[in-house]
């Protein structure tokens, strides 16, 4: 888990390139307003906006495109422990499955060295960050034009991430589930 080089190819690879600053031996081409430093960064975001906005994506095998982009090991093997952590509030968060929190608690923490639920853990972390990437897309490149649209549309952003998460309002007492 997190110790392989990555890839994608297509609109999301499109997505990923146009939301980070490119690296410097890199030619940009695009005049939109990059809001991530590197890939690794939108890579542990992507996911939480992912699943605190109940989208996920699939990449879609007949997308023509040749736009790739990825990651070395290196970068996610360095990163791997907050990657893990991210991963594993993911499995402990999405009800998309009917599982109790048992279950995911056991999905998360237990049977990590099950390569079918890793795998599948996987998958929702990647279906997550697909889905991420869109609303982070559609938010910040498709919607801003101008240097106050970008700083608008990143206000309203930060205030409805803050008026809708309180962690004091936790439907799930993450502390006695761990107790168990």
């Amino acid at each position: 888990m997190f110790d392989k080089d990555m890839q994608i190819h297509g609109k999301y690879a499109t997505y990923w390139k146009a939301l980070t600053q490119l690296p410097g031996n890199a030619v940009e081409t695009s005049s939109n307003f990059k809001i991530f430093e590197n890939y690794i960064h939108v890579y542990m975001t992507a996911p939480i906006i992912g699943l605190l906005n109940g989208r996920k994506a699939y990449l879609d095998p007949s997308d023509e495109s040749r736009d790739t982009a990825g990651m070395l090991a290196e970068v996610q093997i360095k990163n791997a422990s907050k990657l893990k952590y991210i991963y594993r509030l993911i499995l402990l968060t999405d009800d998309s499955e009917g599982l109790s929190n048992e279950e995911k608690i056991n999905r998360a923490f237990r049977d990590g060295g099950n390569e079918e639920t890793i795998k599948k853990g996987m998958e929702f972390y990647t279906a997550y960050f697909l889905g991420g990437l869109e609303v982070l897309y559609e938010t910040f490149v498709q919607n801003c034009v101008t240097d106050d649209d970008f700083m608008m549309k990143m206000f309203e952003f930060v205030r409805e991430f803050k008026d809708e998460q309180s962690v004091d309002e936790l439907s799930v007492d993450i502390e006695t589930l761990l107790r168990r």
